[in-house]
């Protein structure tokens, strides 16, 4: 009997025990909140615009003619436009040269950007020949696609004109437009 009493005892508590533990916090008991296992969490690699078109247009009342970079997601930040010389049509990475057409040279450089996908395929044409809709512009040929730098030449039928006049770029949310002054 001794025995009997010690079991229903001990039985009581313990039900009593799990019953003060599992009793909601609105009742007034502690809560018990189940361990939830922590997974480690894969760094995120930054998410970078990938150049996917190029199109071109002559904007006659502006006296230029346009050239449209596409951008997936947004355009990049910060983007370079500047008229170089023949010698400075190098390949980013290689150092080799890149042959393009015309009498003048417009670097256009876009900064922590892409020009291909996540299997090294080019999202973008790398070499526009001839450009119908333009009036100055011969060529739009890529001059790079490395390490967060992408590079495109477009050669220009004029010559460059004197330090004073410059190609511009403007950013319209997912795009870049380069405006190229045209006589």
């Amino acid at each position: 009997m001794r025995m009997a009493r010690a079991i229903f005892g001990a039985t009581v508590a313990l039900v009593l025990g799990l019953l003060f533990v599992a009793v909601p916090a609105r009742a007034g008991g502690p809560t018990v909140t189940p361990a939830t296992p922590v997974s480690p969490v894969a760094p995120v690699a930054p998410v970078m615009p990938v150049l996917t078109g190029i199109s071109a247009a002559h904007a006659a009342s502006a006296h230029a003619d346009l050239i449209r970079f596409h951008f997936q997601l947004a355009a990049p930040a910060e983007v370079t436009v500047q008229y170089v010389p023949a010698s400075e049509l190098i390949q980013d990475g290689s150092g080799l040269p890149v042959a393009v057409r015309g009498r003048s040279f417009v670097k256009v450089v876009f900064h922590n950007a892409a020009a291909h996908d996540e299997e090294g395929r080019a999202t973008a044409p790398r070499n526009l020949f001839p450009v119908r809709a333009t009036t100055n512009v011969v060529q739009v040929r890529s001059g790079g696609d490395f390490e967060g730098v992408v590079t495109y030449f477009i050669g220009l039928r004029q010559p460059a004109p004197g330090p004073q006049v410059q190609p511009t770029a403007q950013h319209t949310g997912t795009s870049v437009i380069v405006a190229i002054p045209t006589r």
